[in-house]
């Protein structure tokens, strides 16, 4: 009977991150807070493994995948949750219907009880979800014809060579790639004959920016942008339609603006880039960073990320490999570091009072929790710091006086799902001692809540 019980007050919560266009920009932690004070007031309980969140951007554009929402209808499907808490119905039916009727439709199959919250739709209200479904169904099927139309005039564009709409302006080019841009063509051509002289992508950023050539957007250039020159078929005049180069009879489609280099050299670039990946894998020495996502440069306010330099491991602000003229150069030595976290993490371990609890939220704000300067990021502003951690890592991990020995026993994956149920960010402020003397005070452990 008490199985019974638990198993009729089970809830799942979703949350997603807004769509861009609504005026509610609430992050997941506080949707999941405002989900968990209905479900309470339901006399519901949410475990962790019930709470399902999207936080890209991107769920809101057509055909991506929504990991949040696929394993919610999972969790339904297989009768793991009697009762779904939904973040904003009413945006999922302005702005994903589809899903809405998916939803909805399974609910009421498998006799599931739906809550919204956030908005003024009470799913809750059989009248009102029966309006939803109606809603939906033709929202859902008025997208579908548009985004049929919409496909027949992409691929209409494809087979007569337009360049693709949208985006930002392709350097090189006029918006709307109408035309060439010399001076930018003539820096596109340098970048393919350098690297196919065995330049570096670093070293050609490096020189891009110290003679002052802005890229399109009037930014400095990075490894990443000159590789993406060297990558886009669009300057060798190649139309590229669904992810790949267009191909008609007989060969490679080009497409109806002037080309900056030959696809000779295009396909250069491509098989260049291909060796110099495999030369680098075969090289390349595998490390594993055990703080990986938590460790944050206190001056820079960014993440710190796992490098390598010989033998030597440590954790680097990103900055640091930049080729931005002003870079931060504050390091760490990863061994220490994450010895010391772990010794924190046990010194807690030993501490904790009676059993730990599962059942806690878990959204975490973590991370950089500002704009890096000079950069307008509400998205990362308000979004961006949330994660999701999974408290499930604490299940069965020793407490009290076992702690210490249990916790070498524990995989390495292991423990550093435990670090990051454990603490919120490890902040790294700048060295104060001697340079052969690991500084402890420039550490701080910011704690999450279990």
């Amino acid at each position: 009977m008490a199985g019974q019980q638990d198993q009729a007050g089970r809830g799942a919560l979703y949350c997603c991150v807004p769509h861009r266009a609504d005026a509610d920009q609430a992050p997941i932690d506080a949707q999941e807070r405002q989900g968990r004070a209905l479900a309470a007031a339901l006399g519901v309980s949410v475990r962790p493994e019930l709470v399902f969140a999207d936080r890209q951007r991107a769920i809101w554009q057509p055909e991506t995948e929504r990991p949040g929402w696929t394993a919610l209808l999972t969790a339904v499907r297989e009768g793991r949750a009697r009762t779904v808490l939904v973040f904003r119905p009413s945006m999922l039916v302005r702005h994903r219907p589809a899903d809405v009727v998916e939803l909805l439709v399974l609910a009421e199959s498998k006799s599931v009880a739906l809550h919204g919250f956030g908005d003024e739709l009470d799913l809750s209200d059989p009248q009102i979800r029966e309006s939803a479904l109606e809603q939906a169904r033709h929202l859902s099927h008025t997208s579908a014809a548009l985004s049929d139309s919409v496909r027949a005039a992409h691929r209409l564009a494809a087979e007569s060579g337009q360049p693709h709409g949208g985006g930002r302006r392709a350097y090189g080019y006029e918006t709307g790639m109408r035309a060439l841009i010399p001076g930018e063509a003539r820096v596109v051509q340098e970048i393919y004959t350098r690297y196919l002289d065995g330049e570096s992508l670093r070293a050609i950023a490096w020189n891009l920016n110290a003679r002052g050539v802005p890229t399109s957007t009037g930014s400095t250039w990075t490894t990443t942008g000159v590789d993406r020159i060297l990558l886009a078929p669009r300057y060798a005049g190649l139309r590229v339609f669904r992810g790949s180069v267009d191909r008609e009879e007989g060969g490679l489609r080009p497409g109806n603006w002037e080309p900056c280099v030959s696809v000779e050299d295009w396909r250069s670039a491509q098989k260049e880039r291909t060796a110099r990946a495999a030369t680098h894998a075969g090289h390349r020495k595998r490390a594993h960073y055990l703080l990986t996502g938590l460790v944050i440069c206190g001056q820079c306010d960014v993440h710190m990320v796992g490098s390598i330099v010989g033998d030597y491991r440590m954790y680097a602000c990103a900055s640091l490999n930049s080729p931005l003229p002003r870079t931060c150069k504050l390091h760490i030595a990863a061994a220490s570091l994450e010895r010391f976290v772990s010794e924190a993490a046990v010194d807690l371990l030993t501490d904790w009072d009676g059993s730990i609890d599962l059942d806690g939220p878990v959204s975490m704000r973590r991370g950089p929790s500002v704009a890096p300067a000079g950069r307008r990021d509400g998205f990362r502003r308000d979004h961006g710091q949330v994660d999701l951690r999974d408290i499930r890592a604490l299940d069965g991990v020793a407490t009290g006086p076992d702690a210490a020995h249990e916790w070498q026993r524990l995989p390495e994956a292991r423990q550093a799902a435990v670090l990051r149920a454990l603490f919120a960010a490890v902040v790294i402020g700048p060295k104060t001692t001697a340079r052969s003397i690991f500084d402890t005070s420039r550490i701080t452990l910011v704690r999450g809540d279990p």
